[in-house]
C-alpha cells in the first residue's frame, strides 16, 4: 500500500533540515506523521548556493510512504520516494502562475483507456517526462515509471504496462503548453518536466483521497537518455513516482540534492 504526502521543507545553509510542515497534517494517519517526524530531521542535502554561499532554501516536498506486509502479518511503512521543487509554480492557484510564471496545458486531450485494461479492470498511474520547446509543443516524451493497482503476474503486467505507454505517448505528443513569459524560468530554451496521468475505471478504481492508503504495485525507473543532467537525479535522491497531481507540470528544483538515505536503517 502507498500514499503521497505533501509539504513544504527549509534547509540551512550547512544542508542540514531547518523545518517542514505537511499539507493536511491531521488528515494524515497518525504513524505516517510520527514516520515523517523520525525521518526528516536526519536529513543532509548539498548546501544550496545564491551568489557563490550557502544560504537558507526552501522547496515543495512530495514524499512516497509505502507499507509492506511482513512474515508476521504486520505492515511496517518507510519513505521510499522523495522530489523537491520550486514552491513558487507548483500550484495553478498560486499567484505566480496567473501571473505567467508556469507552463500550464494550452491543449491536453486526454489518451484514451486501453481496451484490455478495461476487458481486465486495470487502473494505474503513468509518469511522464516531456520535453517543451518555446512554441509550446512537445519535442520529446519518455515513460518514466507506471504503478498499477492490480496484481497480475510477470507477463500481465508487462502487458498492461506497455498498453498504457503506447496510449499516454499518443496523447501527450499532441499536447501544447503555455510557456513561462514571466520568472526564472521565462527565459529557457525548453522545459523538462514530469507529469502523471492516471486511469481510473468509474465505479471500479475507489477515488484517489489524500491521506489514504490506496493499492501500489510500482514498476520499473526508466532511464530518459535526453534529459539533462541536472533534472535527472539517482533513484536514492528522488523518486519518479513521488510527485503530485496539482493541475501544473512538475519542475524539479535541481539545488535541493539529498545525500542521506531516504529512510533511516
Amino acid at each position: 500500500m502507498s500514499m503521497l504526502v505533501t509539504g513544504l521543507i527549509a534547509v540551512n545553509p550547512d544542508g542540514s533540515v531547518y523545518g517542514y510542515s505537511l499539507d493536511d497534517r491531521e488528515e494524515l494517519p497518525t504513524d505516517v506523521v510520527k514516520l515523517i517526524d523520525e525521518t526528516l530531521p536526519e536529513w543532509k542535502f548539498t548546501p544550496v548556493v545564491v551568489s557563490g554561499k550557502p544560504v537558507l532554501a526552501k522547496a515543495l516536498m512530495s514524499l512516497r510512504i509505502v507499507a509492506r506486509q511482513n512474515s508476521r502479518g504486520q505492515y511496517q511503512a518507510s519513505v521510499e520516494g522523495a522530489s523537491f521543487a520550486r514552491d513558487t509554480v507548483q500550484s495553478l492557484k498560486s499567484p505566480e502562475c496567473g501571473h505567467g510564471a508556469c507552463l500550464t496545458p494550452a491543449k491536453r486531450k486526454p489518451p484514451a483507456y486501453p481496451f484490455e485494461l478495461l476487458r481486465d479492470r486495470v487502473s494505474g498511474t503513468v509518469y511522464v517526462v516531456l520535453k517543451v520547446n518555446r512554441e509550446g509543443r512537445v519535442a520529446n516524451a519518455a515513460v518514466r515509471q507506471i504503478d498499477l493497482r492490480k496484481i497480475g503476474d510477470e507477463g500481465d503486467l508487462k502487458s498492461w504496462r506497455f498498453a498504457l505507454t503506447r496510449a499516454s505517448l499518443a496523447a501527450v505528443r499532441d499536447w501544447i503548453f503555455n510557456i513561462p513569459t514571466t520568472g526564472d524560468e521565462a527565459n529557457s530554451d525548453a522545459w523538462v518536466v514530469t507529469i502523471q496521468i492516471n486511469y481510473l475505471l468509474n465505479g471500479i478504481t475507489p477515488p484517489l483521497t489524500y491521506g489514504h492508503w490506496d493499492v501500489y504495485v510500482p514498476g520499473p525507473v526508466q532511464d530518459v537518455p535526453w534529459m539533462n543532467d541536472g533534472s535527472q537525479r539517482t533513484a536514492s535522491n528522488e523518486s519518479a513516482d513521488a510527485i503530485p497531481d496539482n493541475g501544473v507540470a512538475f519542475v524539479a528544483d535541481s539545488r535541493f540534492v539529498l545525500l542521506t538515505p531516504l529512510s533511516p536503517g
